[in-house]
């Protein structure tokens, strides 16, 4: 689980009724005893002219805005963010964690398994109003496999249809365009029997792909709009002709991006009339524009907690909640000295991981020597890399011959430059120099800290071609099953090869698992496979994580909904979004006007 943002200042419009007093005087001519004189009447009060009602808008904080913003070639929280609001799979997760219909209506599995129909749901359009059918899905997982479409990040998670891998291997340089197209037609498992039936084959019965189904990947990609510019369609809101209950609206590079409803989703009109999704790097401008009433909702950063905590308000909008979420330190296994394997385990043993979740993270998290968090199908506690020691750390190096000459200490010519990149921001330089001070004290050598832009950092990680020496990321499950974890992750060719890490050994035992249609045994596969992962390594697990956001008395909705794997705001990653609503009678000043 891997940039842009403009201020909005609206006015509060106060309404004063003036109530004024008439005096009647006497005059000259006497007044008959029997008759009471008649009063003067008051002008007519004017008819108030009636204000606009306020829209019901929606805003919430990023801090980095996203490098692609492409169903196919996403991958990141903030860019699936986008996504979710505008376009939907064929199935649904909802909050329970229950695979519901979503452009499919309702499926069947045939063949003991091997194949998944799925049908369309009749009159399903996008938001131009064009008809959706099977194959706008046909197209889209066609994309998803395609060699000749770059920068796909998620192509493993459909390596269980039949042909996916070997097509996705294909070399463009060396196999030609038309036998790609040949092999997408014939070998693919993946057809639209006409326009309401997709037809899914997998290589073997696979139990979990109910919830692929509900993921990006899945999501229908205008062709109309991919053929016209492959590489930038998505750059331009007309772009984005989805599915979703929103519609995006506009995008403003770095600043903002706005959505309205969708008037052709199948499930009615959304009663938002607007989700803005405004970016500002610097989570404490974030923390005073929400103060202020310019947001409705952000995440808490570790440096305010102690605010929110101790303020009266604040503290009552506080939402605080656990997540389905592991960070860890990645250290490229492609790059010296972290090819090797010691190096990787002294660099873990040297961490200190109580340290970063009290100090750093500030209770935000718990320090974490695994991968599949607690709360999981497949948590093991029993599948721990060793516990954070210094000593042991400098003695792992020295063993494995990085030590000086008397064997006392580490000699850093031998280890080499270390390098720590992150994404440059005012909180984030404090948070990284800890990082540094770490390994620096424990090792007695120099490490090199590289800030850069945050969009750029995004872009990076995202291949290990580019991957930093040393980077921070975390995983966020994309749905509750130990697949998604493992075989979705560390597999090759899956996200583990950000780290440059691939072990067949483990792909077997995954894929062991993956077959298990038993979840009870499934599960115990798929531990043992992670078990591989911690000895191999790869990374250094750090801690998992909570979530923690703010949110307005007056936003319906996202409270209620708010799972475990709501990595972007509470609500919007299973929630029903055309659901939530605004309370306008409770909203205050810096609410929107227009």
């Amino acid at each position: 689980m891997s940039n842009r943002k403009s201020k909005l200042v609206f006015g509060l419009v106060v309404l004063a009724t003036i109530t004024s007093v008439v005096l009647a005087g006497c005059g000259p001519t006497p007044v008959p005893p029997t008759k009471a004189p008649e009063p003067t009447k008051p002008p007519a009060a004017p008819t108030p002219t009636p204000l606009p009602p306020k829209p019901k808008v929606l805003r919430l904080a990023f801090a980095t805005f996203p490098d692609v913003i492409d169903p196919q070639k996403s991958s990141f929280v903030g860019e699936i963010a986008v996504m979710n609001l505008a376009y939907e799979g064929l199935t649904r997760v909802d909050v329970k964690g229950n695979v519901v219909p979503g452009a499919a209506d309702k499926w069947e599995y045939k063949e003991g398994g091997k194949k998944l129909v799925f049908h369309i749901r009749d009159g399903l359009k996008r938001a131009d109003g064009t008809p959706i059918t099977a194959k706008d899905f046909e197209y889209a997982l066609r994309r998803e496999v395609d060699p000749r479409v770059p920068g796909k990040q998620y192509t493993s998670i459909v390596y269980d249809i039949k042909g996916a891998q070997k097509i996705d291997g294909m070399d463009p340089k060396k196999v030609k365009s038309e036998d790609i197209d040949k092999a997408l037609a014939t070998e693919y498992g993946v057809k639209a029997l006409d326009a309401s039936n997709l037809e899914i084959e997998f290589e073997k019965p696979v139990g979990f792909w109910l919830y692929v189904a509900s993921t990006w990947v899945v999501y229908p990609s205008d062709k109309t709009k991919v053929d016209k510019d492959p590489d930038n369609w998505w750059i331009k809101a007309e772009g984005h002709n989805g599915n979703g209950p929103f519609k995006v609206q506009a995008i403003e590079e770095g600043k903002r991006i706005i959505f309205v409803p969708n008037p052709n989703y199948w499930g009615g009109k959304a009663k938002l009339d607007r989700i803005e999704y405004i970016y500002i790097t610097d989570s404490a401008q974030q923390f005073e524009a929400y103060k202020k009433g310019e947001l409705d909702i952000i995440g808490v950063a570790a440096e305010d907690f102690a605010t929110v905590k101790a303020d009266p308000v604040l503290s009552k909008e506080w939402l605080h909640g656990p997540a389905a979420w592991t960070s860890y330190l990645g250290l490229n296994n492609t790059k010296k000295p972290f090819t090797d394997k010691n190096v990787r385990i002294a660099f873990s043993q040297a961490f200190d991981r109580k340290g970063w979740a009290q100090d750093i993270l500030k209770g935000t998290a718990e320090p974490y020597r695994s991968w599949v968090p607690p709360g999981v199908p497949g948590h093991d506690p029993t599948a721990l890399v060793p516990d954070s020691d210094p000593k042991a750390a400098v003695e792992t190096l020295i063993k494995a011959g990085y030590g000086t000459a008397d064997g006392k200490k580490v000699d850093c010519a031998k280890l080499g430059e270390i390098k720590i990149t992150y994404g440059a921001t005012a909180r984030n330089h404090p948070r990284f120099q800890f990082i540094a001070g770490n390994f620096a004290r424990v090792f007695n050598c120099p490490i090199i800290l590289d800030p850069i832009d945050p969009t750029v950092y995004t872009a990076l990680v995202k291949k290990v071609e580019t991957a930093p020496q040393v980077f921070y990321l975390g995983w966020i499950e994309d749905y509750h099953h130990p697949q998604n974890w493992l075989s979705v992750f560390w597999v090759c060719g899956g996200f583990g090869k950000r780290t440059g890490y691939c072990n067949k050994e483990f792909d077997a035992a995954a894929a062991k698992a993956d077959a298990e249609t038993d979840m009870t045994k499934a599960v115990e596969l798929y531990k043992a496979a992670q078990k591989i992962v911690i000895n191999d390594i790869p990374v250094a697990f750090v801690v998992y994580n909570t979530y923690d956001y703010l949110v307005k008395p007056y936003v319906i909705g996202p409270k209620e909904n708010f799972t475990s794997s709501d990595a972007a705001w509470p609500g919007g990653y299973s929630g029903p979004t055309w659901t939530y609503d605004i309370d306008l009678a409770k909203v205050g000043p810096g609410y929107p006007t227009k």
